[in-house]
């Protein structure tokens, strides 16, 4: 079975995850143990050995003895634990189409239809978390455009007829200043496949809402709302358009976060649209069409600079986000609650501000504010100082 480059980081988060505890770490091994297991007759739980040089002659020996034990510990195949162990840094967005076939086989037309959503729903979600818009048209962002060149597809699955979608989720370390909140290119990139699947699962969420669990017709203000969420006319019309051949029954997302990374906060995880809401979904597609909410462009950064004085309800902010490929500060003005949520930020974690940017040239960069939130999509405490509470 194929799967992904394994280092040592890979192997000492998988550990950790399963109830390991590393007591020893040395040039060429690290000593794990995991108390509330016995093998071979011990009184003292068992231990592993982590091979941690890579380029050793006898690395690969070391590895599959680390492998074997960690079988004999949870007695399931050594090829699902190999696998497990590599995707520790790595989401996965199952794509099902459920139908007529089975699980090993589709229509050709539907599988070709499965894919194309696939591939659209990470652009359009690319190109949400980027700008809100409610029907994008030509104006893609040519950053979301090219996410369908770096975003990976697994082998199919089965299970009716399931396309793994897979996306980075790990996050370079830093050396952060513990004087002042800073940002880190590097990060922010890193960081856009994660916000992006987060993107995707927050409008999908908003969909299925309005679309399938709803009683009523669709309101006009609710899909208007949804566009805040990320929800646009091109994320519908995937959705439509993987429905339309007639042996297709539904089609769900499921979303399996990278067990070494923390999950998204307040996230839904599965989404289903069977066909009987088709109907719904082209009744909120067609709004989308004619949206008339302008741009809203969305920033992510860390909060450097507060000013309030004593009786002001609210203050003014200042955000370093990548604007255009480059650092740049955005100024804001915030009421009481926004500006209580960026004082809470400052030093601790990364935010989120959506609403009219006004880029400025030879001066700061401003936004008129339609929403201003911490980043729940990373972890809390990726910027400086901050601990997941």
């Amino acid at each position: 079975m194929s799967h992904f480059p394994i280092t040592l980081a890979h192997v000492e988060s998988y550990l950790n995850i399963t109830g390991w505890h590393c007591e020893f770490r040395g040039g060429t091994g690290q000593l794990w143990r995991r108390s509330d297991v016995r093998h071979r007759n011990t009184t003292d739980g068992m231990e592993v050995l982590v091979p941690t040089m890579a380029g050793a002659p006898d690395y690969e020996k070391r590895f599959s003895i680390l492998i074997e034990d960690l079988r004999a510990c949870e007695d399931r195949p050594a090829t699902q634990i190999v696998e497990d162990i590599s995707r520790q840094f790595h989401d996965v967005a199952n794509m099902r189409a459920e139908h007529q076939y089975g699980s090993e086989y589709i229509a050709l037309d539907a599988g070709e239809r499965l894919f194309t959503m696939a591939r659209d729903l990470m652009v359009t979600a690319s190109a949400s978390t980027i700008t809100r818009r409610g029907y994008f048209g030509r104006s893609l962002p040519k950053k979301a455009r090219q996410q369908a060149t770096k975003t990976l597809v697994g082998h199919t699955r089965p299970g009716s007829y399931i396309v793994p979608v897979v996306t980075n989720a790990r996050i370079p370390e830093m050396e952060f200043d513990l004087d002042r909140p800073q940002l880190f290119e590097s990060v922010e990139e890193s960081a856009f496949e994660r916000r992006a699947l987060t993107t995707l699962a927050r409008s999908l969420e908003t969909l299925e809402e309005i679309a399938v669990q709803s009683e009523n017709s669709p309101r006009m203000s609710d899909i208007h709302d949804g566009v805040g969420e990320g929800l646009s006319y091109e994320m519908c019309r995937s959705i439509i358009k993987a429905l339309q051949p007639s042996s297709i029954e539904s089609v769900d997302i499921s979303i399996v976060w990278a067990p070494g990374v923390r999950r998204p906060l307040h996230v839904q995880e599965r989404f289903e649209f069977p066909r009987e809401c088709e109907d719904r979904v082209r009744e909120v597609a067609a709004v989308l069409r004619k949206d008339p909410v302008e741009r809203q462009e969305v920033i992510y950064g860390v909060v450097v600079g507060l000013k309030s004085r004593a009786g002001d309800e609210g203050g003014r902010v200042e955000v370093e986000t990548i604007i255009d490929g480059g650092k740049r500060l955005v100024r804001l003005d915030l009421a009481d609650d926004d500006y209580e949520t960026a004082r809470a930020s400052h030093k601790r974690g990364p935010v989120v501000a959506r609403g009219t940017l006004h880029r400025n040239p030879g001066r700061i960069a401003t936004m008129d504010v339609v929403s201003f939130e911490q980043d729940l999509s990373l972890p809390i405490d990726i910027y400086p100082h901050g601990h997941a509470q």
